[in-house]
């Protein structure tokens, strides 16, 4: 009997290994080179359970521009800001007193600073309040000690021209440092000295910003000392003709 089942059985296992065609898969056409952007780069996948790795997406390679520098809107001169000059302020027609203003101004660090003038009168509100900024000169006719003197120099080394919160210095002598005072607010410059005369001279120029320059002699330098009507930033370049210009802002 067991013979038997041993040649029944030998058939059917032939048939079982016997190897069978798979059907086949049908091509696509699809362009094997797809227009992909160059600044991609491929992430890969490498969670697949079968051990292969897949291209799953693209990130963007972060070393390579969003734009072109021609659309990218940067500016590469920024514009000049221009100082504020005056504004009006209309009231309303129940406006019958004025009580207090307040002002918010931004610091040279930043932050933010409210100041408040308490006022008080009758105002008339068909006459509009005026907020206004003006240098004021002072009246040469009356007192010609109070002359602007823009243009001058120091010790037959050092030409000065003040233009506003802009200084061109023009000087022979190497600049060896800078720094700022307070109490009153200066500016300090001081110079390599080549010769052993000593210098000592001031001068009050009646400008805003700058009001006063100074010549003293150390050791072996010379300080210009800049008094200054308040607390500036400022910046010092030397130009194509060697002269300092001294920016305040």
């Amino acid at each position: 009997m067991k013979r038997i089942i041993l040649l029944f059985a030998l058939p059917s296992l032939l048939f079982a290994n016997e190897p069978r065609k798979l059907p086949e898969i049908p091509t696509l056409n699809v362009d094997p080179t797809p227009n992909v952007d160059p600044t991609l780069t491929p992430v890969i996948d490498t969670t697949n359970n079968m051990g292969n790795t897949q291209t799953s997406q693209f990130s963007r390679n972060p070393f390579d521009a969003l734009v072109t520098p021609k659309s990218s809107g940067q500016l590469s001169n920024l514009p000049e800001l221009n100082l504020f000059t005056k504004t009006e302020i209309t009231l309303p027609s129940t406006a019958r007193k004025i009580k207090k203003i307040t002002i918010d101004y931004q610091n040279l660090d930043g932050s933010i600073t409210t100041f408040e003038k308490v006022l008080d009168g009758n105002i008339d509100w068909h006459l509009p309040l005026t907020l206004t900024q003006e240098i004021q000169l002072p009246n040469m006719r009356l007192d010609p000690k109070l002359t602007p003197k823009p243009n001058f120099t120091l010790g037959d080394s050092f030409n000065f021209n003040i233009n506003k919160q802009k200084t061109l210095l023009k000087t022979s002598l190497s600049l060896i440092r800078n720094f700022t005072l307070t109490s009153p607010t200066r500016l300090i410059l001081d110079f390599k000295s080549t010769t052993n005369k000593a210098l000592s001279q001031s001068l009050t120029t009646n400008l805003p910003f700058i009001t006063k320059v100074s010549l003293e002699t150390h050791l072996d330098f010379y300080r210009i000392t800049l008094n200054l009507d308040g607390q500036y930033n400022y910046s010092i370049n030397a130009n194509k003709e060697g002269a300092l210009e001294i920016d305040l802002y």
